[in-house]
């Protein structure tokens, strides 16, 4: 209990900022109101609009820093590749520090949310997006988003994979599909300073389906896994050379890796 109670000291009174927890509770109030988008303002200026069913979620990377790897700095001539971008949160975050970023998103619901961020912030030049799945094909692919009991869309339930993904069922749609061989060579990115990848489990095909020549490309990357297979991605990465940062298993297991053989 005096744990818990220090950790909530630190992350007001040192870290300033509050609790996940208290973010997910005021945004599931909101959307109980049938509050279904919200639109904050931030500090820098930046207006970020997201579904509010997952608005905590923009909390965790820009307060909470969740993709961060310790000692880095997102900065200007920097490439970052953003697998599973969905409303842009993470990509704005980046994009926020000077880095160019390459969205891809294949929701269409997520996806127009994501170019009114990108649109209304002044990012065309800074962030490129590209409504395509990214897996281990190129081509067409199934896309299954997960819908609630009200038959909305869930946003942060979307995938290639054949699941029930939310309280009511799910909306299928065809989306096309590329590999991250493909996009690294045909967006002629010979250095990916920063891979993100959070896909609902279609992170381990891509992984599986990435060529060592493409592995050499990427410097970092921070993936959010799925369906508590994290050790398949931690055994991918360590054969493709790639020191393991972290691996934090738990409510979101994020794993964190640099490859320090990667180009300059």
């Amino acid at each position: 209990m005096f744990a818990s109670i220090r950790r909530i000291c630190r992350i007001v009174f040192v870290e300033r900022r509050l609790p996940g927890r208290v973010h997910q509770l005021y945004f599931s109030l909101l959307n109980k109101l049938g509050v279904r988008l919200t639109t904050i303002k931030l500090k820098n200026g930046f207006t970020v609009k997201g579904y509010t069913h997952c608005f905590f979620m923009f909390y965790e990377i820009w307060s909470k820093k969740d993709y961060d790897i310790p000692g880095f700095e997102f900065a200007r001539n920097m490439n970052v590749v953003d697998i599973g971008a969905n409303q842009g949160f993470f990509s704005l975050y980046a994009a926020s520090k000077g880095a160019t970023v390459y969205a891809f998103e294949p929701c269409a619901d997520n996806f127009e949310i994501l170019k009114w961020n990108v649109s209304t912030n002044g990012l065309e030049d800074k962030v490129k997006l590209f409504n395509v799945a990214v897996t281990r094909k190129k081509g067409k692919v199934d896309l299954f988003v997960g819908l609630d009991e009200g038959g909305e869309i869930l946003s942060g339930s979307v995938s290639v994979r054949n699941e029930n993904r939310g309280g009511k069922g799910v909306r299928k749609q065809l989306a096309e599909s590329i590999t991250l061989d493909s996009l690294l060579h045909d967006l002629s990115i010979e250095r990916c300073d920063f891979l993100k990848m959070d896909c609902e489990g279609a992170e381990y095909e891509i992984l599986a389906g990435t060529s060592p020549a493409s592995f050499s490309r990427i410097a970092r990357t921070s993936i959010e896994c799925h369906e508590n297979r994290m050790q398949e991605a931690v055994s991918v990465l360590k054969g493709a050379g790639f020191n393991i940062v972290c691996a934090r298993e738990g409510e979101a297991d994020i794993l964190k890796a640099t490859n320090m053989c990667a180009p300059v």
